[in-house]
């Protein structure tokens, strides 16, 4: 069974829900993902499955949940972790709460996550929690690494605020991780030019 990763955006006044919605098309838009179908239901919703959806959710879960959605993953840990990153934002930048449940994530501490005001209810941040390791993404049999922006290759190194990439024997690092993604997919695709 696939992995699933269920997520919900809670006590959107009208406006927000616009808002939200264009902004969850953006991210539905700005990469390939591998993931099946990126979407959200929400009281605005009017495809049948969704209005559905969306009603069912509010039944079983309570009438603060705004919008909600699941999306089915296909082993791209990057896809995941994007989708979290996009929650904290949101959660951050409308004030509100969102929420995270990844079940059969293999780190335990990322299965349920809640964010209010773009932090945990602990009040650390998401890159406190992350894994201090690597996410590795592979593309036509290339590694890409993946390094959040507290990882440390030693004690001594200073923090950059970004997240650093590296392939291919190359290390960059850009703003977020959809940017390095990005980036790296580039090099990537030049360096595979070079060699045909």
């Amino acid at each position: 069974m696939s992995r699933v990763l269920h997520y919900r955006i809670h006590n959107l006044n009208t406006d927000q829900v616009l808002r939200v919605e264009e902004q969850f098309e953006a991210l539905a838009q700005a990469r390939d993902w591998k993931a099946q179908g990126l979407w959200l239901a929400d009281a605005n919703s009017q495809g049948l499955f969704e209005k559905e959806y969306f009603s069912n959710l509010q039944e079983a879960e309570g009438s603060d949940i705004s919008a909600g959605g699941f999306v089915r993953m296909a082993g791209d840990e990057t896809d995941a972790l994007l989708l979290t990153i996009f929650l904290r934002d949101l959660s951050s930048e409308h004030s509100i709460m969102t929420t995270l449940r990844d079940e059969n994530n293999p780190i335990a501490k990322l299965r349920q996550l809640t964010f209010e005001h773009g932090h945990l209810p602990t009040g650390k941040t998401l890159e406190d929690t992350l894994a201090q390791r690597p996410v590795i993404k592979k593309v036509q049999g290339e590694a890409i690494f993946f390094y959040p922006p507290n990882f440390r290759l030693h004690a001594a190194a200073p923090s950059t605020g970004q997240w650093a990439y590296a392939l291919c024997g190359l290390r960059a690092s850009a703003p977020s991780l959809l940017e390095a993604e990005q980036e790296a997919l580039k090099i990537l695709r030049g360096l595979r030019h070079l060699s045909d």
